[in-house]
């Protein structure tokens, strides 16, 4: 799923993600595991399993799909 840039602006706003955490739920948006974020970032696995980790618990869900769906809900109801 591919957002415009003032969508992920307002995503960012929602649930004050971090550059970095922004930048990572990007790339699961984009269907990325966790092996392509790393070496795309050029951090370790567990770094990125941890940044998932604060993304899922600000937002509020339990893994991926459920992080994807949310965003989209949200960006539909925003009207973006």
């Amino acid at each position: 799923m591919v957002f415009k840039v003032k969508q992920w602006d307002y995503l960012k706003r929602c649930w004050n993600l971090t550059p970095r955490e922004l930048q990572i739920a990007k790339l699961v948006c984009l269907d990325f595991d966790n092996g392509r974020i790393d070496q795309k970032l050029h951090i370790s696995y567990n770094t990125v399993r941890a940044h998932l980790g604060n993304i899922f618990r600000k937002v509020g869900v339990k893994g991926k799909a459920g992080l994807i769906l949310l965003f989209v809900k949200t960006i539909n109801n925003a009207k973006i």
